[in-house]
């Protein structure tokens, strides 16, 4: 410690290395010094929680009918919108109402989006809100992903009529402001 305080005292930027206890530091949690706190290694994350939670998130909605199970979702997007905006209560977020019209940015979908990942235990892609535009548009999609169902690819008719009629412009003008 001695030579630390002289070492203070220069006014000179030096190096020391020292031993650093990570496990008190990571009991301390939030009261460790804001300098020491990126020296903490991060806890271990397991792989097998995302799998598990989305193999409880599945089972958990496998006893529901398609209607029930649609339910339950729309009210689990809603609750994590609301959390993510701060409203008190899920049910002040309708769940046809545009994201974008609810007041979420890039920074509020990417939060959106971890919540949601968490809570399934699914990988979803950052544009998920760009992707389903209203909270029972995402349900819908969470509800695919959960039951394993691949979504329905639309089915694009294209009508090609025969008309003996030649195209006519009929007529062109611009009108400028001002008189001119």
């Amino acid at each position: 410690m001695d030579l630390f305080d002289a070492a203070h005292t220069t006014g000179d930027a030096l190096l020391a290395a020292t031993g650093i206890d990570t496990a008190a530091l990571r009991a301390r949690g939030d009261e460790a010094l804001p300098m020491l706190r990126g020296l903490v290694p991060a806890a271990p994350r397991r792989a097998g929680a995302a799998v598990a939670a989305a193999a409880g998130a599945g089972s958990a909605l496998a006893g529901l009918s398609a209607s029930e199970r649609e339910k339950v979702l729309v009210d689990l997007v809603r609750t994590h919108v609301a959390s993510v905006l701060g409203h008190a209560d899920h049910t002040a977020i309708d769940a046809d109402r545009a994201f974008q019209e609810l007041g979420f940015d890039s920074l509020t979908a990417v939060e959106l989006r971890n919540q949601l990942n968490t809570a399934t235990g699914l990988r979803l892609p950052t544009t998920l809100i760009f992707d389903y535009p209203t909270p029972a548009a995402l349900a819908a999609h969470l509800t695919q992903e959960l039951s394993g169902t691949a979504a329905a690819k639309a089915v694009v008719e294209t009508r090609t009529t025969s008309t003996d009629e030649p195209i006519a412009i009929v007529g062109m003008a611009c009108h400028y402001p001002g008189g001119v």
